[in-house]
Formats: C-alpha cells, sequence, structure tokens
C-alpha cells in the first residue's frame, strides 16, 4: 500500500512541482459541509504522539480553491493548508465534477463555492510518471541513411478552426473574470 501511495504523490509532485503540500489525502470525499474528508498521508504536521499519522482519518476546513493540473487534483482550505487527492470514495468525485460544471455553466456564482482553477491543456507540465516519452533517442549514426526526411502525415492544419477556438477561449476567459471568478495563469 506504501509503495502505491508513494508513486501517486510522486505523480502529483510532477504536475504540480511549484506547489508546498501540507499532506495528501486517499478515500477522498465532500460533503455538506464543504470539508475535504479522507485518510491523510504525509501530513507536514504529524508528531510522535499519533497526530496526522499516515492512515488516519481528517476533515478538513472548508475547501476555498480547488487546482488541477495534468492528471493531478489539490485543494486549498480556507485554514491556509494544501492537500493532494491522491484517490477519491467511488463516488467522491461527483462533488467536484459537480462544481466544476456549476463554474462552467453560471454567470454568477454563490459566495460559498470555492474557486476553481483550470489550465489549458497546454499549460499542462508532463509529470513524472510520464517523463520518458521526452527522452531523446540516440540512433548511431551508421544507421541512419543519408535520404532520410521527415513528412508530417496527417490533414493539414485548419487554421481558421484553430482561430475560432482561441477567440472562443478569450471570450470565456473574459465572461469568467466578468462574474467575478478568479483565474491564474499557470505560464507565468
Amino acid at each position: 500500500m506504501s509503495d502505491t501511495i508513494d508513486e501517486a504523490i510522486l505523480r502529483l509532485k510532477g504536475d504540480a512541482s511549484d506547489v508546498i503540500f501540507t499532506g495528501y489525502v486517499t478515500n477522498a470525499y465532500v460533503e455538506d459541509s464543504s470539508s475535504l474528508i479522507g485518510e491523510v498521508w504525509h501530513h507536514a504536521g504529524a508528531d510522535e504522539l499519533g497526530k496526522f499519522a499516515n492512515g488516519h482519518c481528517i476533515e478538513t476546513s472548508a475547501i476555498a480553491q480547488i487546482h488541477t493540473r495534468g492528471e493531478s487534483l489539490w485543494v486549498i482550505t480556507e485554514s491556509g493548508s494544501t492537500y493532494g487527492i491522491l484517490s477519491f470514495t467511488p463516488l467522491g468525485w461527483t462533488y467536484f465534477s459537480h462544481f466544476y460544471v456549476t463554474h462552467s455553466r453560471l454567470d454568477s456564482v454563490a459566495v460559498c463555492i470555492p474557486s476553481f482553477y483550470m489550465p489549458s491543456p497546454a499549460a499542462s507540465r508532463v509529470g513524472l510518471g510520464r517523463a520518458f516519452l521526452k527522452r531523446k533517442k540516440n540512433v548511431p549514426k551508421e544507421n541512419v541513411p543519408e535520404s532520410t526526411t521527415r513528412v508530417l502525415r496527417g490533414p493539414e492544419p485548419d487554421l481558421d478552426y484553430i482561430r475560432r477556438m482561441s477567440i472562443h477561449a478569450q471570450e470565456t476567459l473574459e465572461t469568467l473574470k466578468r462574474n467575478g471568478v478568479k483565474t491564474t495563469d499557470y505560464e507565468k
């Protein structure tokens, strides 16, 4: 079990390398009180008396912000703690999906609902588990024929579609800002 949790923590840290986590939560879910509930692992405030010990149940203060990047999700509570979510209960993810739908469809959002930060896929960083995809393959020079050329296969890019999607994305960001939703640019 410990190896699985350590692997999940490494994936989370790969996607959110600039975030300092208070702890990590497995079997996460949210009840009506808007606090995160689950089992805590590697909590920064753990002590030798068993407070915040690995595998113990935790209930955080109310969730203030939800962040996603790559395949990772973490929350920031009203007390300022940051918890990475390693796994959900079977229906624990539904709160977060309903919350995202609420933010994406409504013009006005209630003050008690946390802010949702989700960068575009281009802003996602490659996690540690997928770092091998970026490695260069060293091919010996003698095996490469001189007349090799690279030809891109597939359809030509539709520049009009790309332009329209860019305009739509900008309009969506402006609408969110007009309605008081906080946005974060992770590319800076």
